[in-house]
């Protein structure tokens, strides 16, 4: 069994240590001997050009030869072992998050959503051989050329014209090759470690279910195992408490909110799982030792900003809405028309943004805005039910009741309002906790 003394710590959710903002970076390493347990917080491909072993993925022991393509998804934990021939790998390193939101944008004539990660989780190994081998390193070497090796410091602030756009083609290609080959390849690993492999199937649920409360006795009843033999797997295999992880998996996630959008804290928030802003921003001042604000602000020029507002119709939307959300006129059919969109363009482009459609961001937004209300003044539940954009109280408390878990009244009771770095926040009243 792996134990925690094995364990590194998570390696960094970025695709680049030297640019938290690109996208995707290369690199070529060297491997001898065996390594410690790693947790992947970011995508990659590995493509081994020389060398033998067995890998490890999440408990899974597969062997590796020349031409052996791994794909590693958010949250694998991986092991090189038993190394018998000294280990050449290229090391493709990309934000997925990124990849799947663009992917979610891309249809094809079906107006079908495109999902290549589902299958590629499933058959991770690929062996390629002479064809499936050119094309990919084809892609593999544009890549190379285009954004040269992380290890010899690249310049990305030079990178030719439209790079990001030719990179992220780039990956969408090899995301393609790979899951047309691993069609045509029956590759079976070894079970080595039946604990390691759950944990890692419940960090993945916990990765793609963060908006909803996520405890230990949820998680009992899902996959068919005790509270304590899951806190057990946490901290034997992994190193952290279930709370500890779970902490990782949603700062992770908000990362990329800060740096390619301009939702709000309280917003970020609630898509990653914290009851409130508070939360949020004590976490991750604990983590990183600067708050959000200043942590998006280091990272996002004004300019860069303005840039981004202008030239992509996702924060004209996103501003538009933002604007005229308290108007109970507003619709998915208006706004779509206005932006020369259809209904699925328009929903594509928000669930790309805030993983949201239309009407759930609208009904978030009036939710967010009446809390406020509840708390700041004395009006009737009913007049802010109107002043909000429902036309009946009913509707207005449903909605409201689905997204904060409490009616308007028992928010009204039992919450109180605060302003930290700027940002307005709820919390327990100390008597109701």
């Amino acid at each position: 069994m792996t134990t925690v003394s094995d364990i590194t710590t998570i390696q960094d959710k970025f695709a680049s240590a030297l640019d938290r903002r690109q996208v995707c970076s290369f690199d070529i390493e060297f491997v001898e001997n065996q390594t410690s347990p790693l947790i992947h917080s970011a995508a990659r491909f590995l493509y081994f050009l020389e060398g033998s072993c067995i890998f490890s993925l999440n408990g899974i022991d597969y062997d590796i030869r020349k031409d052996t393509m791994v794909s590693v998804m958010p949250w694998d934990i991986t092991v090189i072992k038993n190394v018998t021939e000294p280990l050449t790998f290229q090391k493709i390193v990309y934000n997925s998050d990124f990849i799947n939101g663009y992917l979610r944008t891309l249809y094809n004539p079906k107006n079908s959503l495109i999902h290549l990660h589902e299958a590629i989780k499933e058959h991770p190994i690929l062996y390629c051989d002479q064809i499936e081998s050119v094309s990919l390193q084809t892609c593999i070497n544009q890549l190379k050329d285009e954004l040269g090796e992380e290890s010899m410091n690249p310049d990305y602030d030079s990178l030719p014209e439209l790079s990001d756009a030719f990179v992220t083609s780039l990956l969408v290609s090899m995301l393609v090759l790979f899951n047309r080959y691993i069609k045509n390849h029956e590759v079976v690993g070894k079970e080595d470690n039946t604990e390691l492999e759950l944990t890692n199937k419940i960090l993945r649920y916990i990765s793609t279910n963060l908006q909803s409360k996520i405890t230990l006795e949820k998680l009992s009843k899902i996959f068919y195992v005790s509270e304590s033999t899951i806190a057990k797997y946490f901290q034997e295999n992994i190193g952290y408490s279930f709370s500890e992880m779970i902490n990782e998996i949603r700062l992770s996630k908000s990362y990329d909110l800060l740096l390619y959008s301009d939702l709000s804290l309280s917003i970020i928030a609630q898509i990653i799982g914290y009851t409130d802003a508070s939360h949020f921003i004590k976490a991750f001042v604990t983590k990183v030792g600067c708050t959000p604000n200043e942590y998006r602000k280091s990272y996002q020029t004004d300019e860069e900003i303005l840039k981004r507002k202008e030239n992509e119709v996702i924060y004209k939307v996103l501003n538009y809405i933002q604007e005229n959300f308290l108007n109970d006129k507003i619709s998915g059919a208006i706004v779509s028309k206005r932006f020369g969109l259809t209904m699925m363009e328009l929903n594509h482009i928000m669930l790309f943004q805030v993983e949201k459609t239309f009407d759930d961001y609208v009904d978030w937004l009036r939710v967010s805005r009446a809390s406020e209300l509840l708390i700041t003044t004395d009006l009737a539940i009913t007049d802010i039910a109107i002043d909000v954009g429902y036309n009946t109280t009913k509707t207005f408390t449903r909605t409201f009741t689905n997204i904060r878990k409490m009616t308007p009244g028992a928010f009204r009771k039992n919450v109180d309002l605060q302003t930290i770095d700027g940002e307005i926040i709820y919390t327990a009243r100390k008597e109701n906790i």
